[in-house]
This record gives structure tokens, sequence and C-alpha cells, in this order.
């Protein structure tokens, strides 16, 4: 079985930003945003499967283990550097509050 941890990585994506210094709550609002992302997209994307499995188990229970486990798969997604939305996001409240803190 492969984990986040030994896929392969695209050079490039989620680190299209590595400042120095931020501000860790912007930083934060960021990161948690792009894991939102991802878990819509996520969850988007895998809404539409059935059969066995733990993406395609049917009924009430197989939903919220398809939530959970996307939800997961988001959040690990976003810690190992995600897909550069965050990136974006924070240059863009950074933007928003007139550049007052370190740039990305």
């Amino acid at each position: 079985m492969t984990t986040l941890s030994q896929t392969p990585s695209i050079p490039g994506v989620g680190k299209l930003a590595a400042p120095t210094t931020r501000d860790p709550k912007m930083w934060k609002t960021a990161s948690d945003f792009e894991a939102m992302f991802l878990e819509n997209m996520l969850g988007h994307m895998t809404s539409g499967l059935s059969g066995e499995g733990p993406l395609g188990a049917e009924g009430a229970g197989g939903e919220v283990w398809r939530g959970m486990l996307v939800k997961e798969y988001a959040g690990h997604m976003a810690k190992a550097g995600g897909v550069g939305v965050a990136d974006s996001v924070y240059r863009e409240l950074i933007r928003l509050q007139g550049g007052s803190h370190a740039s990305a």
C-alpha cells in the first residue's frame, strides 16, 4: 500500500512560496482553506463510486466512512504541500492586509 509520503512529488507543486517568516495565523487560515478545498474536490470525485471497498461501500455507513476518509486524505495532502492553493490564499491575505506582513 502506498502512503502519501511514498508518492512521488511533482516538481514545483506545493512549493511555490517558502518564506522565512510568515504570519502563523494567516498561514493556518490559508492551509485550512486548502484542506477544505481539497476535501470538497475529493468528495465530489468519490461521490459517484459504488460497489465494494472503502470508497464504494453502500448505505449510510459507507457515506460516513467515505467522508472521514476523504477528510483525512485532504488533510494529509494539505500538510504535504498541497496543490498551491494555500500559497495563493496567503499572498492574497497579505495583499488585503496592505502588505504589513512578510510576503510570500
